[in-house]
């Protein structure tokens, strides 16, 4: 009898030594879980921030040939404004002043492009004219082509 509590005695002992082994085990299992979902949802966050990056860069005017300005508009008085404007910079502008211009064209040309998806497209071709005839007594003196 006494053999028999023994062996139960320890049967009982190992088996309670391995019941906290295995809550370690499903802690770390928890853990795991949660360590992946952090990670998948983190990969997830940055997948849709690299999205809404290259759909940002989608909506920026591409540069265009000889630096500042950018793509088409559509509406042909800014069109024509960005072309020309953009060689009088590239061409005419001295080269401190260079860089500032072609800042201020991309930023243009992004506000335009921004009206012309939208209400204000009717007003942007009397706006882009306006700006190409002011754009003509600026750069007189430096002998641009309009």
């Amino acid at each position: 009898m006494k053999f028999n509590s023994l062996i139960l005695g320890a049967v009982a002992a190992f088996a309670l030594s391995t019941v906290p082994a295995c809550d370690d085990k499903k802690d770390d299992k928890k853990a795991e879980d949660k360590k992946d979902a952090k990670d998948a949802k983190a990969k997830a966050e940055e997948k849709k921030a690299e999205e809404k990056k290259a759909e940002e860069k989608k909506e920026e005017p591409a540069a265009a040939e000889g630096g500042g300005g950018g793509d088409k508009i559509g509406i042909p008085e800014c069109d024509e404004y960005i072309e020309k404007y953009t060689k009088c910079i590239s061409d005419k502008v001295p080269e401190a002043a260079r860089q500032q211009m072609k800042d201020a064209m991309d930023q243009s040309t992004k506000a335009w492009k921004e009206a012309a998806a939208g209400p204000a497209k009717d007003g942007l071709a009397t706006a882009c004219k306006a700006a190409l005839d002011a754009a003509k007594q600026a750069t007189a003196s430096m002998g641009c082509e309009w």
